[in-house]
């Protein structure tokens, strides 16, 4: 067994997820929401589209 691997289970060390990586986790979600929605007709591929492009201003914008 690797001892650095038993550290990371011992309550005292917390593993952080660098913002960037949580902003690109939401917006991959996002955009998974979107697409489904458009599969059920929900929104028109043109509605999909400006969504997506809103997506990539918003983490742009962000970073």
């Amino acid at each position: 067994m690797n001892r650095k691997n038993v550290n990371l289970t011992n309550g005292n060390d917390a593993i952080e997820i660098p913002q960037n990586c949580k902003n690109n986790f939401i917006k991959a979600m996002k955009i998974g929401y979107y697409k489904e929605f458009y599969k059920q007709g929900l929104i028109t591929a043109e509605q999909l589209e400006l969504l997506i492009a809103m997506q990539d201003k918003t983490v742009t914008s962000a970073a």
